[in-house]
């Protein structure tokens, strides 16, 4: 996946969602891994380099909803890769 279309995967939510330093980090780590690795497994948001934000990963950084809407548009991404 291109670095241009992993930032519009989740423009929407950047735009929207009022994010913290820590939080725009979080989601730098998630578009620079899918540059290199086209899609994430979820559990990996609980994994270095994830960890290295918050040690809870995803649920550390985000709360609740955001964390839905954040595991919807990597569903998207893996989906639209063949991996469901």
């Amino acid at each position: 996946m291109d670095v241009e279309a992993a930032n519009q995967a989740f423009g929407d939510f950047v735009r929207t969602g009022h994010l913290r330093a820590d939080q725009m980090t979080f989601l730098t780590t998630i578009i620079q891994y899918l540059t290199v690795n086209g899609t994430i497994d979820k559990a990996m948001l609980f994994e270095p380099p994830f960890t290295n934000t918050n040690d809870e990963g995803l649920f550390g950084v985000f709360d609740d909803a955001q964390a839905t809407k954040i595991i919807s548009i990597i569903d998207g991404i893996n989906g639209n890769a063949g991996l469901g």
